[in-house]
């Protein structure tokens, strides 16, 4: 294990890296920085809530999506923490144990409500009598919205699962969104004079309702105004025994010329959630479909 002059660490399950995730993250960085240690961070994988009880849970941000998140606060460590039945059943002194000898944390940082080891029996006071042990602290941080309720991810996934994607985006700190690796569609959207970008998520990921949502997608850095369908794109009368797979499909509206005549493939992007614009629906032609995706475009003001 590195950093063997000492860190301090924050845990928690880190899901959505929501605003008070981000706290803690602050939190961390700076008593690093005053303390002249390394800032860490442990991500569990996969999230424990699969490994426990719902293995169709699905994560708001996948693996490489967290680390993107993450890489931006400029941490000097994100240490991934394999979670599996094994790991769950850990008692609390034997998990702190790893955390003062294994990752040498010199503090810790946690939410108030944090808990830990098997049965999740660890309480904050827990923590604090065990790094006691190690000549260890541990501090507890806790970030609330305007209305005084505590900032989750179940409040953040309530929110979008309902597309209330802007009060989801104020909790979040940011838009709610999808990274992948563009892949080849039914080109469609191409015949219609509206190519699009198709990316197909993992099944172990978070997506929003079926519909159509305004939409900001990076590419090679470019932030770009975009229109966005999710779902299995049921466009002029799909049979039935067509394959059942979601897909993020997005129309870039103006896309840079050094992106114009080519195959639109294999591009890492990123697709940000802005606002719900319709629900996803069957069309009877093509020319009712593209009046339709007229129509969607001219309902999405400029950014």
């Amino acid at each position: 294990m590195m950093a063997n002059a000492g860190v301090v660490l924050a845990i928690g399950k880190f899901e959505s890296i929501h605003r008070g995730h981000r706290a803690l993250i602050e939190e961390t960085i700076r008593r690093a920085k005053q303390r002249g240690l390394a800032s860490a961070v442990m991500v569990f994988e996969p999230h424990p809530i699969t490994v426990l009880g719902d293995s169709n849970y699905k994560p708001l941000f996948t693996g490489p999506e967290r680390v993107c998140l993450l890489d931006e606060y400029g941490l000097d460590y994100i240490f991934p923490c394999p979670f599996n039945a094994d790991f769950a059943t850990l008692s609390p002194a034997a998990f702190c144990e790893k955390l003062f000898c294994e990752y040498h944390a010199r503090e810790i940082i946690v939410g108030e409500d944090y808990r830990f080891g098997h049965n999740r029996v660890g309480t904050v006071e827990t923590l604090r009598a065990e790094a006691s042990k190690y000549n260890g602290d541990v501090h507890v941080i806790e970030v609330m919205e305007d209305s005084g309720a505590v900032i989750s991810t179940s409040l953040i996934r309530n929110l979008l699962s309902a597309n209330r994607l802007p009060e989801a985006r104020k909790l979040l700190g940011f838009p709610f969104f999808v990274m992948g690796v563009t892949a080849k569609g039914r080109q469609l959207g191409r015949t219609l004079g509206f190519p699009t970008l198709n990316i197909y998520p993992d099944d172990d990921k978070f997506l929003l309702a079926d519909g159509v949502y305004a939409t900001r997608t990076y590419i090679q850095g470019e932030e770009l105004q975009s229109i966005t369908n999710i779902g299995l794109r049921p466009t002029v009368n799909a049979p039935d025994s067509a394959v059942k797979i979601r897909s993020v499909e997005t129309f870039v509206f103006d896309l840079p010329e050094k992106f114009l005549d080519k195959e639109l493939y294999s591009l890492q992007i990123k697709v940000e959630f802005l606002n719900f614009i319709r629900p996803e629906r069957r069309f009877d032609s093509l020319d009712d479909l593209k009046a339709q995706i007229q129509l969607d475009i001219k309902s999405i003001p400029a950014f």
